[in-house]
């Protein structure tokens, strides 16, 4: 098998900001005249893009690179790296468990990879820029529907929990003109729907506008016809803000909103920035600017410090929202955080139970949701085939809602159409489209 000398392969691990970095990777490489490789089997250069966020993810990210290793030893030639937040947080200790690795890369430094690539030392890239470091370059994407455009890197506000801050630094935002012409470029390739990335997307402010600004220039792109975002914070969303997006019709009525806790006690001691009045304010606000809002959220369980009460009040919170649906973790510690200094208070039975109250709540709530579309006429995006039936399409409605339909004619990724609800089965809705 002949190599190209010039070949790539990305694996990526962990979250949706992963994901974008990963395609802004591709961007610098194939500016460099790389190519993406179909197999890592057949690439000269293979990168493992890694989270540090969740326990899960580092771990499958190590337990694949091991296994990576054996590729040197028939191509020694072959160079291995690991970029994201994983370089940034294990620093010099990856050489140690990892000996075949060749260069670890922090979040801010992707630009330096053909440099590292073409050395012949071990090498590490780390430490945050204080300025965007990427200005004129953009992220690449296949031809997918729907993409996804940072906005942000980094994060300043320092939950105890989060080692984000740690990893990719304060935050930093980026050209308005950039995300505008990543956009451009985004939908040049094929994408109908951009989602916007950011720790705190909706406190963007850079020297060409503000977050509302950024909206309004990403609405006039040509040809995209839906705008996402995640995550905002709650303590960004002002009446002012919100009436402003309610007026623009490509903005999905849509919003990932992170509560962790529906107590204010554990808020503080999670250094959250808001108590629970005030994120059922915003709450509040949200559904009266745009009353048919879907609203998700994260919530964590047995936080150092939580007492029955505080978790009963997590309930309540979520009886009074009535969230669309929720990721649902019971807290396990991170090195480098704050919280990881805090006694653990709770034991992982307690949190295992309190945790299965909070999603087999949450499952109650989510099919009350779907029921209620049950008969709703939607405009659904559709996205791939059914991987269960070739003829049945996934999509999704301006809710982020997946449906299973059976498109009219011939159906093709990007395509809108208008679909009534028939039935809602498990956490999915299944409908008949319509002329």
């Amino acid at each position: 098998m002949e190599i190209n000398a010039k070949s790539y392969f990305i694996l990526t691990y962990g979250c949706q900001m992963n994901e974008y970095d990963s395609s802004l990777v591709e961007g610098i490489l194939e500016r460099e005249g790389y190519q993406r490789a179909a197999r890592f089997e057949e690439a000269e250069v293979v990168l493992v893009n890694t989270c540090s966020v969740r326990e899960k993810a580092e771990e499958t990210a190590i337990e694949k690179l091991r296994n990576l290793q054996a590729l040197k030893r028939g191509r020694p030639t072959v160079k291995l790296g690991v970029l994201g937040c994983m370089a940034e947080n294990r620093k010099e200790a990856l050489f140690a468990s990892l000996p075949k690795l060749d260069f670890a890369i922090g979040p801010d430094h992707y630009a330096e990879l053909p440099r590292l690539i073409g050395g012949a030392e071990k090498s590490l890239a780390l430490g945050n820029c204080p300025d965007d470091p990427y200005r004129g370059m953009f992220a690449v994407s296949g031809g997918a529907v729907s993409a996804f455009v940072a906005v942000q890197r980094g994060c300043n506000l320092r939950c105890a929990y989060c080692i984000v801050p740690s990893t990719r630094g304060p935050e930093k935002s980026r050209a308005l003109a950039d995300i505008v012409e990543e956009a451009r470029r985004m939908a040049g390739r094929g994408a109908v729907e951009v989602t916007l990335l950011g720790q705190t997307v909706n406190a963007y402010r850079a020297q060409d506008g503000n977050w509302i600004d950024l909206l309004r220039a990403v609405s006039q792109v040509e040809g995209i016809r839906r705008i996402r975002f995640t995550s905002p914070h709650p303590r960004y969303f002002t009446a002012g803000i919100v009436a402003e997006m309610a007026e623009l019709p490509k903005v999905m009525p849509h919003m990932h909103l992170p509560v962790q806790s529906g107590s204010s006690t554990v808020l503080r001691a999670m250094r959250r920035q808001y108590g629970r009045d005030q994120y059922l304010a915003t709450v509040a606000r949200l559904r009266a600017a745009i009353p048919d809002i879907a609203i998700t959220t994260d919530i964590i369980a047995g936080f150092p410090g939580e007492s029955e009460e505080d978790h009963l009040a997590t309930l309540s919170l979520m009886r009074e929202v009535r969230f669309d649906q929720a990721f649902m973790f019971a807290y396990s510690p991170r090195p480098g955080t704050p919280s990881a200094a805090l006694p653990e208070t709770i034991d992982r039975t307690e949190k295992i139970r309190r945790l299965e109250e909070i999603i087999a709540l949450q499952l109650e709530h989510t099919r009350e949701r779907l029921d209620a579309r049950v008969g709703a006429v939607e405009e659904v995006l559709l996205e791939h085939p059914s991987r269960r039936e070739a003829r049945e399409w996934v999509g999704r409605t301006p809710h982020f809602r997946k449906v299973v339909l059976v498109p009219p004619g011939e159906a093709r990724p990007g395509q809108i159409v208008t679909v009534r609800i028939n039935a809602r089965r498990g956490q999915v809705l299944w409908g008949e489209t319509l002329p």
